[in-house]
């Protein structure tokens, strides 16, 4: 996942990286050994309840303009997404990639930012 940095003609400093959710090329922690125990006492010697070999599954919140990845934009104090993704987007000139951010969608925060000691 290659990272850029560019800068904004107002001097805002921005990141740039591709995001690609539900990517299946990692591999797992917890392959390569069975984690269940070997003591009979413990060892479950049911019928196999499993349906799937994998069971995990892509996060229900993505909408489908989503699943198919994004460009991520962040700087200081805000973020932004652009689908789809661009072809060749890290050879971008800087000047390019600040205009694909002025097109991206904001993200409205995760949390709200923390209230100031007396502000009301």
């Amino acid at each position: 996942m290659p990272i850029r940095s560019f800068r904004t003609d107002e001097g805002v400093t921005w990141q740039v990286w591709n995001v690609m959710p539900g990517r299946r090329d990692i591999p797992e922690r917890r392959a390569g050994y069975d984690r269940r125990s070997p003591d009979p006492v413990i060892r479950y010697t049911g019928p196999e309840r499993r349906t799937e070999r994998d069971r995990r599954q892509p996060p229900a919140f993505l909408s489908p303009t989503l699943a198919t990845g994004w460009l991520a934009f962040e700087c200081p104090n805000e973020k932004r997404r652009l689908t789809p993704i661009p072809q060749q987007w890290e050879e971008l000139p800087d000047a390019e990639l600040a205009r694909l951010c002025a097109e991206a969608r904001p993200v409205p925060p995760l949390y709200p930012p923390p209230a100031r000691p007396g502000a009301s």
